[in-house]
């Protein structure tokens, strides 16, 4: 039987942008020919693209989550995690997360088991810091704002409102800078009109004194903007060196009280046997091919890769490349399938976006700068259109018009 002839078992590591949009381009090109199994402890793909608005207040909490049975309903769904590859035998084994172990065999494996919030270099960071990466935690870290909120509003005395009302975000990457603005709007939306207004208090720490080098530079100064008219106060060039229960502690010895601390740093790619004695860069990132394969049968990309561009120098690490990567691979896993030859990657991302609010975002598109509305609006579009499932789309639309009405009421 030939090799297009027979079914083929493709297997996804992690349910992240590069599974979705691999498993999409099979399904469209050969989803007759294959059975599709996605490895993933959680039942929700997470996308990270709202994090802001979750935060801000302006989407819900589960806005951010897409049922991963809507984003790849035709795919067998092991809730697990791999946690070693046979390449010679063609199998996984994962440990599911009611305990047992399952063995998945494949024919063509695609890793996009993308990178963990490596904490622990941080003193008390893993133990008191909030993270921001994996589903729900957008959600818990809104609801303690909003505790701290209340806290502040029973507190006797100016003292306790301001520590209930401080918050430390360690990371000055456009993670950390997002997230802080977004930080910022919740409180002053809770505590406009009150005398806990001028006790909110949010302090972006860098380690490097330039903001946001995900931006072109011609974009920075935008952002400076944002951070500055949102009230955010920025120390760079500092580093928390720990964290406790009641704050931070940076590397000149200052002492920052805080009743929140928010991890936005410490990203690492997630080392798996069987696969760890393949080439890496200096993130831990394996190195993939031209093909986006990292061995025979074995594709990968996202944060999980290093993803060489033509020029040699790597892609750059955010969800639109993973988007084009995971297209890409499915592409050639099905050129694969269909036994024709693979093509090397030539895919190039429009750019990229961060969104501060209704109406406030920076965007560069095409080599281009935007701000403003127009960046908004552009940004909404293009996460509407890559939020992975069209039910959550109508879900997310509906929760935003109400909440719109809400407001107006």
């Amino acid at each position: 039987m030939s090799t297009t002839d027979r079914r083929h078992h493709v297997v996804f590591l992690g349910a992240g942008y590069l599974s979705i949009w691999s498993y999409r381009a099979l399904k469209r090109k050969v989803g007759k020919q294959v059975d599709f199994t996605v490895v993933a402890p959680a039942t929700v793909h997470t996308f990270h693209g709202w994090t802001g608005e979750v935060l801000s207040g302006e989407l819900p909490p589960d806005a951010q989550l897409s049922p991963i049975a809507e984003a790849m309903p035709a795919a067998r769904h092991v809730r697990g995690f791999a946690r070693s590859v046979d390449r010679a035998a063609r199998t996984v084994e994962v440990e599911r997360v009611d305990g047992a172990k399952q063995t998945v065999h494949y024919d063509h494996l695609i890793v996009g088991t993308g990178q963990y919030e490596d904490l622990g270099r941080v003193e008390g960071m893993e133990e008191h810091a909030f993270r921001l990466r994996d589903a729900g935690r957008t959600g818990k870290l809104a609801a303690h704002l909003d505790h701290c909120v209340e806290s502040a509003r029973s507190a006797k005395d100016e003292k306790l409102r301001r520590k209930s009302l401080s918050v430390v975000v360690a990371g000055g990457g456009l993670a950390g800078v997002e997230a802080s603005v977004a930080i910022a709007q919740r409180l002053a939306r809770a505590t406009e009109g009150t005398p806990e207004r001028e006790c909110a208090d949010v302090v972006l720490v860098s380690t490097t004194g330039e903001l946001a080098t995900e931006m072109p530079p011609k974009l920075r100064a935008h952002v400076r903007e944002e951070i500055q008219g949102n009230g955010v106060r920025v120390l760079a060039p500092a580093r928390v060196v720990a964290v406790a229960a009641d704050g931070v502690k940076l590397d000149d010895g200052a002492w920052l009280s805080a009743s929140t601390v928010v991890a936005a740093v410490g990203n690492k790619p997630r080392p798996l046997p069987g696969l760890d004695d393949l080439p890496v860069d200096d993130r831990g990132a394996v190195r993939t091919d031209r093909l986006l394969q990292i061995a025979p049968g074995v594709w990968s990309g996202g944060d999980a890769a290093s993803v060489p561009l033509a020029s040699g120098e790597p892609c750059p690490v955010d969800a639109a490349w993973a988007i084009g990567q995971g297209s890409w691979v499915g592409a050639n896993v099905a050129r694969v399938i269909r036994g024709r030859r693979q093509r090397a990657f030539t895919w190039k991302s429009v750019g990229v976006t961060a969104g501060f609010g209704r109406d406030h975002a920076v965007l560069e598109a095409w080599g281009m700068a935007f701000r403003g509305r127009v960046a908004w609006l552009s940004r909404a579009a293009f996460f509407g259109y890559y939020l992975p499932s069209r039910p959550q789309l109508r879900r997310v639309l509906r929760a935003l018009i109400s909440r719109r009405r809400g407001k107006r009421a």
